[in-house]
């Protein structure tokens, strides 16, 4: 097992986190930097999630990595803010030293420019827009974690412009697909989340079911009326719009059916088709759970 590490004084874990985000936590092997608050914290199963093992570059209006892991399974992350006194570029030096004195490989670490482009790292890999920041202010850093288990862990630090400093961590364990999904945390954080399924023509494909009921389990306790669910659809060659809003509208009724049957009624399934192009990085084929009132 992955011993939690201990890093030298000035980074002791407080006993009170300041205003942690609600249903966010730490990870047990990582010891938070001092005064920091968690202010984005995602959770769940991820497909095709890009690991960087090299800078960060766009080419050709597309991301580009030339060494990277693309894994499948539970993923994690987390992004804190700094208090003022603390320095990103020091936590990710003494988070380093630390993972490979405690046996983990070191796969990759860049500062500055040698990273990349921090926009890209913000708002195409990590969907944090809090970590985009000048690229000479960047930090970053992958490890495999030492263990049976195979598990990932980078860590990304930033300097704003406006001198708050940002680190997010991403831990990737491929392959887990039993962990409990916590759909308020998920919810809490964007006010909406890409669902962990995928489609066969206009239904959930069956592999993807066992995780959509683990996001209902995870919302049993939130009105029906509060949530919506929102599939979306890519136009196919010689496809039109219409065909695309009416199998994303089939679809969102199909995830509404399947959530209802594992305890959560949703009032709200709207299919939008292709008028809604995806985020950088994200599938055009997917489903969001949205929270339409806290």
């Amino acid at each position: 097992m992955f011993k939690p590490l201990i890093l030298s004084l000035m980074w002791i874990l407080q006993t009170d986190a300041l205003a942690d985000l609600p249903g966010s936590r730490d990870f047990p092997e990582i010891t938070r930097p001092l005064g920091s608050e968690i202010v984005r914290y995602k959770e769940g199963i991820g497909k095709a999630i890009r690991f960087p093992l090299d800078r960060v570059e766009r080419v050709n209006n597309r991301v580009t990595i030339d060494t990277e892991l693309e894994l499948d399974g539970h993923v994690v992350d987390i992004t804190y803010q700094l208090s003022p006194r603390m320095s990103h570029a020091a936590y990710v030096e003494v988070l380093a030293a630390e993972l490979v004195n405690s046996g983990a490989e070191l796969l990759f670490q860049c500062e500055s420019r040698a990273c990349g482009s921090s926009g890209l790292w913000a708002n195409s890999l990590f969907q944090v827009n809090e970590l985009y920041g000048p690229n000479q202010a960047q930090h970053y850093l992958a490890v495999r974690l030492p263990g049976d288990v195979e598990r990932y862990l980078s860590a990304y630090g930033i300097e704003r412009g406006n001198r708050r400093q940002y680190v997010h961590l991403r831990l990737v364990e491929p392959g887990a697909t039993g962990r409990q999904i916590d759909g308020q945390a998920l919810l809490m954080t964007d006010g909406r989340f890409v669902l962990p399924v995928r489609f066969a023509g206009n239904r959930v494909s069956p592999e993807s079911i066992p995780a959509l009921r683990e996001v209902a389990a995870s919302l049993v306790t939130m009105p029906g009326d509060a949530l919506a669910i929102t599939a979306f659809t890519a136009l196919t060659p010689g496809g039109s719009l219409a065909e695309a809003l009416t199998q994303s509208q089939l679809r969102a009724e199909h995830v509404q059916m399947l959530m209802q049957e594992a305890g959560l009624s949703i009032f709200h399934a709207h299919g939008l088709g292709a008028l809604v192009p995806p985020p950088d990085g994200a599938s055009p084929e997917r489903a969001e759970l949205v929270l339409l009132r806290p």
